[in-house]
């Protein structure tokens, strides 16, 4: 679990981009919001149509100094899957134009996403992710079925000569973008929703793993926050005091020393509010570690981090 890559050790599956970028990235994404207009020609309707629909509540919409309606694009996205929309013109609103995308089903959008890794087209990639996810794709099978399998395809490609190192880092790297984009059509959680915080630890540079967990999460409403990656247990134990998070997630797919991984995450484990779950994955986290875990539990997949995390349902 949390685990996006099969590479051998030394070998990095993150983006190297700039944090400022990567921070400016999502701060634009989420707080892009859309007219009427725009709106209404995305999903084929008049414009007063959809005004009437944004006061009668059926789509969230904001309202500016001026009085002026304007909508997120995640809440376009969530409008149609609920009410089966068809996107007649997705550039409108920021999107991906996934119009002339077509896949028969998930193996073949699979097949589909390894080309574009392979050969870093970002556009493609942006356009699958973000089709999977309008069909009714939730983001923790886009992971499990999709972005793990391929990546372990291309990490076993670099371990047999196929491919070379900086291969894999492109492919990580286009990744991470639309990852960033799909981020943008998530629909906001609420203000008192509960916190969750994770990270790859200290020596495990993978960052498409603990962002997997954040959109996994955020994607079943949690107020979920990656760390990043190589960070440290005592990091993670500080944000936990100051966020007082209710679930922590960590990935490891690099364990120099077993022994001292157990301790120093039995203790860890051990040394937060009772009221914290600890979930722990990565392929490094074999079935000898996972027995020695007192008071973490292991997770397999993305499948099951969401229900380990799961909501309990309102009344």
């Amino acid at each position: 679990m949390f685990d996006s890559s099969n590479q051998p050790q030394g070998t990095e599956s993150s983006a190297r981009t700039d944090p400022d970028d990567s921070k400016k990235t999502r701060k634009n994404a989420v707080e892009k919001l859309y007219s009427p207009k725009k709106v209404a020609a995305a999903i084929g309707v008049s414009e007063s149509s959809l005004k009437r629909w944004c006061d009668a509540g059926y789509i969230k919409a904001v309202k500016t100094a001026g009085g002026h309606r304007r909508v997120a694009k995640a809440e376009v996205v969530s409008f149609i899957k609920r009410k089966n929309y068809e996107l007649r013109d997705p550039v409108s609103i920021g999107l991906p134009d996934i119009r002339g995308v077509s896949f028969a089903g998930i193996d073949q959008a699979r097949l589909n996403f390894l080309k574009a890794m392979l050969e870093s087209d970002q556009q493609t990639s942006d356009k699958i992710l973000c089709l999977l996810f309008i069909r009714g794709h939730n983001v923790a099978e886009i992971f499990d079925r999709i972005i793990s399998p391929v990546f372990c395809e291309i990490g076993e490609k670099c371990e047999a000569g196929q491919l070379d190192v900086y291969q894999e880092r492109l492919a990580s790297q286009t990744c991470h973008r639309s990852l960033l984009e799909l981020r943008s059509i998530i629909p906001a959680v609420n203000e008192d929703a509960p916190i969750a915080i994770g990270a790859c630890l200290e020596d495990n540079r993978h960052e498409l793993p603990t962002l997997g967990a954040e959109l996994c999460l955020r994607n079943f409403g949690w107020k979920a926050t990656s760390l990043g990656s190589n960070m440290p247990l005592t990091s993670v134990k500080q944000a936990a005091i100051d966020l007082r998070p209710s679930f922590v997630w960590i990935s490891a797919t690099i364990i120099e020393d077993p022994a001292s991984f157990i301790t120093k995450v039995n203790a860890f484990s051990e040394s937060i509010a009772a009221a914290t779950k600890v979930v722990i994955g990565g392929r490094a986290v074999d079935s000898e570690i996972q027995g020695r875990l007192t008071s973490a539990t292991y997770c397999e997949n993305f499948a099951q981090l969401v229900m380990l995390a799961r909501l309990p349902e309102k009344p």
